[in-house]
């Protein structure tokens, strides 16, 4: 039985209250200030998850049987102060049903500040909460009419959550569409909902669902449980948005029209794009190239904007004037690391200071430098790796600062004929140190034989020289015997660009520098010092073909005929390795096993007939007896040569 403890009224009939209550809803102007309200009895607690408006019908019809309206009107409480749980609102509604503050507090939100509102310790921005649109769950409603309902329809406030969109206990999507007007905001569910018979038909379609991770993650955080640390570290609105955005541009393309969208792609949006904001950075960023990728694949390019669509414009505009949150900053880095962004760009409320990625064009611009030159030089130094150097990659990005330093070393860069006037050093040389890889050329690539990219950078020319300086000691004047290494190569007949190897890899004992606007000519050398390190450098290499001639006893053309010719085995007779100076002369050489080998394997006719004791005549008599064949004609190699293995 319920009933209106009224200070100053003694205990009336059921007819008498009701008269009463009757005369409050013809007369709303009364005062009611001189009567003290202590509680209603019996306590009608809130149910799980019910919100205020839900609940406070609930009072009204059980304790007075007025409408909520009438009810809160009756009681000095307005709709407004319901919905937004004022502390007013909340220590009123406290002390007229006997329900406790905290009890209260679960049913809905209160503000905490300029559009942000807090429940249960969590704040977040007001479109968090669903105030334009009608939810529910048909089913739901429908088991309300229940008797363990008392036939009310309950309003929930897991409903007004913008990312819950379907009904864990029936296993069914949500219906939600957008409020008939601002008095739908009440949300009271005894108006908004629609009959039990169209109730009826909405569960006959429902759409089966489960619930999605971002759903559980709210729903589990608002009550205190831990989730991604990526996610936890923001506001909850600002999570679940970010997952929602994130996942319906990944999933529907990067220009997609979100309000077409219906409520479960939506719910599957949160969960692809949950999968990546719980990663953290890391996972934003491939999910953000991957909205890239598909939106390139499209045509589509013209800057952030056109890469990202939708994300970026959320970012950028921002028209809801909620706070994103972390999102926002992981998205501007992302652009600023892949996208061609100018410096002084405001990008997302920011302003860029400083460019990290160029495409061929933004540096051509930049540069000056021709966009068909900047491309293959791009692709030939691997600042676009795979490229193709002739078609133009008009969608790809690099490093700024290293595409920069490229273009400006192909601004300030010398062409080979006039490499002589930059070193004071002649044509040949210029060119015999630019083909032996002791200058490189922009692109440094052998189809390059013009153009400017066959140039030399300036900066590497400075560098030369000053390493070529460095390996000497200063003098006043050139010592004697000392050359300058032109001179040098004429007296040693040693190529210049071997010489200069030589220099800079410190292998002449004796090198001096002497005045350093001479530049090239400024370094000198002993042109004895060259002749014998470059001897020894070839013998290092293996015997020469003099030293072969004169350890077998043949002629230097029967080595050379040796060295090209195979035995019957299809084997040479003799193997050589080779070596080139700068100036792209050959040199054979020949390892000393090599050698040994050969003079195992075969024996001249003299040296077989002093093995014999015989004279050589003899020898060969016997052998054309025995039908043994040189391995060539005499008169190939001067000398009658033979297998071993044939005597």
């Amino acid at each position: 039985m319920s009933f209106l403890a009224i200070t100053g009224f003694p205990s009336r009939s059921k007819r008498e209250r009701r008269n009463t209550t009757r005369r409050v809803q013809s007369d709303k102007r009364k005062s009611w200030r001189r009567f003290e309200i202590v509680h209603m009895l019996p306590i009608l607690a809130p149910y799980a998850d019910e919100t205020t408006v839900s609940w406070c019908g609930r009072v009204a019809r059980f304790h007075t049987g007025l409408t909520c309206a009438d009810f809160l009107e009756l009681m000095r409480i307005s709709q407004l102060d319901v919905m937004d749980l004022s502390d007013y609102a909340v220590e009123r509604l406290s002390k007229l049903t006997g329900v406790s503050e905290t009890q209260i507090l679960r049913c809905g939100t209160q503000k905490a500040g300029e559009r942000l509102l807090t429940y249960n310790g969590e704040i977040f921005g007001s479109t968090f909460i669903t105030r334009g649109f009608t939810t529910y769950c048909p089913a739901c409603l429908l088991d309300d009419a229940t008797e363990e309902a008392h036939g009310d329809r309950v309003g929930r406030f897991s409903w007004m959550l913008d990312p819950v969109r379907m009904c864990p206990r029936h296993g069914i999507y949500l219906t939600r569409r957008k409020n008939l007007g601002y008095f739908e905001r009440f949300q009271n569910m005894d108006k908004v909902a629609p009959s039990d018979q169209e109730l009826s038909d909405q569960v006959a379609v429902a759409e089966a669902a489960s619930v999605s991770p971002l759903q559980m993650y709210v729903g589990g955080r608002l009550l205190g449980a831990v989730g991604p640390g990526g996610m936890d570290a923001q506001r909850i609105d600002q999570a679940a948005r970010a997952c929602e955005m994130l996942g319906v541009y990944r999933v529907h393309g990067a220009h997609t029209d979100i309000d077409d969208l219906t409520i479960q792609q939506w719910d599957e949006a949160g969960s692809v794009g949950m999968e990546a904001v719980s990663q953290g950075a890391e996972g934003i960023y491939q999910l953000l190239e991957e909205i890239v990728q598909k939106a390139t694949v499209e045509k589509r390019w013209g800057g952030p904007q056109s890469a990202l669509g939708g994300v970026y414009k959320w970012l950028q505009f921002n028209t809801s004037k909620q706070d994103p949150g972390p999102i926002k900053d992981v998205v501007r880095d992302f652009i600023i690391d892949h996208m061609p962004v100018e410096p002084g760009t405001v990008l997302f409320g920011a302003t860029v200071l400083q460019r990290k990625r160029h495409t061929v064009t933004t540096l051509s611009k930049v540069s000056g430098v021709h966009r068909k030159t900047l491309n293959r030089a791009l692709v030939l130094t691997g600042l676009l790796a795979g490229g193709n150097p002739a078609e133009f990659e008009s969608r790809r990005t690099f490093n700024a600062d290293d595409g920069e330093a490229l273009a400006h070393r192909i601004t300030n860069s010398t062409p080979i004929k006039k490499i002589p006037d930059y070193l004071n050093c002649n044509r040949t040389q210029a060119q015999m140190m630019v083909k032996n890889g002791i200058l490189n050329k922009l692109g440094n690539d052998p189809s390059i034989i013009g153009g400017l990219l066959s140039n030399v950078a300036n900066d590497d020319l400075d560098d030369f020289l000053a390493r070529f300086r460095r390996a000497g000691q200063p003098v006043a004047s050139a010592g004697d015997g000392m050359a300058d290494v032109i001179a040098a190569s004429e007296i040693a007949r040693v190529p210049v660009a071997d010489i200069v190897a030589l220099v800079l890899a410190g292998r002449l004992p004796r090198v001096e520098t002497g005045a350093e606007e001479l530049r090239f000519k400024s370094v000198f050398v002993d042109p004895e010092n060259v002749r014998m390190v470059s001897e020894a450098e070839v013998a290092g290499h293996g015997l020469s073909p003099k030293n072969v001639s004169d350890l077998i006893g043949l002629k230097l053309l029967a080595i050379d005929l040796l060295r090209v010719n195979r035995d019957t085995d299809g084997e040479l007779f003799l193997n050589a390795s080779t070596i080139t100076n700068a100036r792209g002369t050959v040199r054979y050489c020949y390892a000393k096993e090599e050698v040994e080998r050969f003079c195992e394997k075969y024996v001249k006719l003299q040296d077989l007939a002093a093995e014999h004791g015989i004279v050589t005549r003899t020898m060969g008599l016997k052998l054309s007896k025995a039908g043994i064949e040189p391995i060539m004609e005499f008169k190939s190699l001067q000398a009658k040569v033979f297998r071993r293995k044939d005597l």
